[in-house]
């Protein structure tokens, strides 16, 4: 039979590990968990990274450790919100913890939103920079185009962390389809329409969190974070420069990079 204490360790666990796992930061990852358990009258100590969770929990004389991989980083708002509201209805007991734990495990198997409605946001997003960056019509419609076409690529792209293929694909293709846009219509502004392409791209959430981080003292966390984001950023920015050095070395006229 399964004891209290290990039904507080797994639903803790769960609900840091899904939070890690979708965009939190770790402070807010150790907070969920540790209410949790205090709710249930447990004493928990945890450490969370972006890479790991481990927690210790005791209670009554008896405790349990646990250790978890995240392996798998992304942003999803929308099950932070649904992990939040597991949270506060168990820490008010407003559900035991076999159904926080039911609960929990649906949010972390349910798919996770976007997939053609990112396309839509990306275009319309990279679009509406190319204005804001004083573009005209022109890059409107070649920015928007062009970074709903790698959004949906992307979405075939798996991205398991480590070097970051999707941004290196993202950022060579937004200068290769700029060029390739400006020099058939002979005409716009390469430089602002890959600047409009990859402003959705660049890992912002990621560097923010990571800030957040190391200013409450979680350096290592914050450290990684940042680490992770300025990487994705050079990256993005390196497959740019790629195609762009292909299209000089082919022959390619250095007016349309201006």
């Amino acid at each position: 039979m399964t004891t209290d204490i290990q039904r507080v360790i797994f639903a803790a666990q769960l609900a840091a590990s899904l939070i890690l796992e979708n965009g939190g930061e770790t402070y807010r990852a150790e907070e969920t968990a540790g209410r949790i358990g205090q709710a249930f009258g447990c004493n928990m100590d945890i450490i969370a990274l972006p890479t790991g969770l481990t927690m210790t929990v005791a209670k009554g004389g008896e405790s349990a450790s646990s250790i978890a991989r995240i392996s798998r980083r992304t942003v999803d708002l929308s099950k932070l919100e649904a992990v939040n509201a597991v949270s506060r209805a168990l820490t008010a007991h407003s559900i035991d913890l076999d159904e926080g734990a039911k609960r929990l495990e649906k949010i972390r198997d349910a798919k996770t939103p976007g997939g053609w409605g990112s396309v839509l946001a990306a275009g319309g997003s990279a679009a509406m920079f190319a204005v804001m960056f004083g573009g005209g019509w022109f890059e409107f419609l070649v920015a928007g185009l062009v970074s709903a076409a790698i959004q949906a690529l992307l979405i075939f792209v798996p991205d398991q962390g480590g070097v970051p293929l999707g941004c290196l694909l993202g950022g060579f293709l937004a200068a290769a389809l700029a060029l390739v846009a400006a020099s058939v219509c002979g005409r716009g502004n390469v430089s602002l329409i890959v600047w409009s392409i990859m402003m959705p791209q660049l890992p912002g959430l990621a560097f923010t969190n990571g800030i957040r981080d190391s200013m409450r003292g979680d350096m290592v966390s914050g450290g990684a974070r940042i680490t992770d984001a300025v990487m994705r950023a050079v990256v993005l920015a390196g497959g740019a420069g790629v195609a762009m050095w292909c299209y000089l070395r082919l022959g390619g006229a250095a007016t349309w990079l201006m």
